[in-house]
């Protein structure tokens, strides 16, 4: 069960300055270079080749076993029609956690109910990499491809979401590939870790953080809820949204929620299920 995580635990592989800043004294940003080729620049098809592949294996699949991800991690694949794109949502386990750590702690397998391929891969080096050129999102870009050769994906309804370290990484890849995902679901995490002036595009998010938390404080993650409602064009309207949360007023298609708890740097029980709903998975 990943619950307290120590500050020491939560070190990412950030962002070292080893450039020159320009003449007038700023260093340019220091922002992801996904692969040449990859579908974090060339984007997918659709439909992808998957939909007319004979079938993969469906059910809890072993990401190492599949030869996809040597760190291992789970994928679950449900029983669905031939040729009926599916959603897919990441899930990212916190600093030295696994997949399977996360699976277990989230449960959105169950709030998901088969409406979704859901992965939970593991992070390289044990905690997922900011750096310019990041192992994890070129590894996660990689598995997209994957994906989409071996399953009937829905291209636009690719999700990432991510607790504690794994929340970075969430804001790091919806900040630095926006275009590819449909939504992001930050819970307890910061944007503090990684450059935002990389972040210039918009993306669709929900934020879930415990007002005491001291891993990561409320404030970090109102801050970060704030940057990507600010990219968004929300307004500070706010009105109350599923059982938990409450959602800006934001301009189509985009769409930002909050959702504060009574609870220090831990998932509440209805994490999953706001997900799930933010998402418009399992329906």
């Amino acid at each position: 069960m990943i619950r307290h995580v120590l500050p020491a635990l939560l070190v990412l592989a950030a962002c070292s300055t080893s450039t020159e800043p320009d003449a007038g004294g700023t260093f340019a940003p220091l922002c992801f270079n996904p692969p040449d080729g990859g579908v974090f620049v060339s984007g997918l098809a659709s439909p992808v080749p998957g939909c007319a592949a004979p079938a993969g294996p469906t059910g809890v699949l072993d990401l190492a076993a599949l030869g996809w991800a040597p760190q291992g991690g789970v994928l679950v694949v449900p029983d669905s029609p031939p040729g009926t794109p599916l959603p897919v949502v990441f899930a990212f386990h916190g600093a030295f956690g696994t997949g399977a750590d996360l699976r277990d702690r989230l449960a959105l397998d169950d709030a998901v109910d088969g409406g979704a391929i859901l992965v939970y891969p593991t992070a390289i080096a044990g905690t997922w990499d900011i750096t310019q050129v990041s192992p994890d999102g070129r590894r996660v870009d990689r598995l997209i491809s994957r994906l989409a050769d071996t399953y009937c994906i829905d291209p636009s309804r690719i999700y990432i979401s991510g607790f504690s370290a794994g929340a970075v990484f969430t804001l790091y890849l919806g900040c630095n590939v926006p275009q590819t995902f449909a939504g992001i679901a930050v819970m307890a995490g910061s944007d503090a870790r990684f450059d935002t002036r990389c972040c210039t595009k918009p993306v669709s998010g929900i934020f879930i953080h415990g007002s005491h938390d001291e891993a990561f404080s409320l404030a970090e993650g109102r801050a970060a809820r704030a940057g990507v409602a600010t990219r968004d064009h929300c307004s500070a309207t706010t009105t109350p949204d599923g059982a938990h949360c409450f959602a800006y007023a934001c301009p189509a298609p985009w769409a930002v929620d909050g959702c504060e708890w009574d609870g220090d740097h831990d998932l509440p029980d209805w994490a999953a299920a706001e997900v799930s709903r933010f998402f418009s998975l399992g329906q």
